[in-house]
């Protein structure tokens, strides 16, 4: 798949979950690991496995913030 063509892919999965009313990630790790993906620099397991990632740091960050400690 082209550069041109895994861009076009993104602003329309974007333009999608804007239509629907969905949050978006507006990180710019992941801004950044999707122009990764775009110019094939890394693969979709790796993106998602760092997606993921991220999302475990912040759930973690904001327990250890919310928690209840006794």
């Amino acid at each position: 798949m082209s550069i041109e063509a895994r861009h076009a892919l993104i602003a329309k999965a974007f333009s999608r979950v804007r239509q629907a009313g969905c949050p978006l990630e507006t990180s710019e790790e992941f801004e950044g690991w999707l122009g990764q993906w775009a110019r094939a620099d890394i693969d979709i397991q790796t993106l998602r496995k760092r997606y993921v990632e991220l999302l475990q740091t912040r759930d973690a960050a904001w327990r250890e913030r919310h928690v209840l400690v006794d």
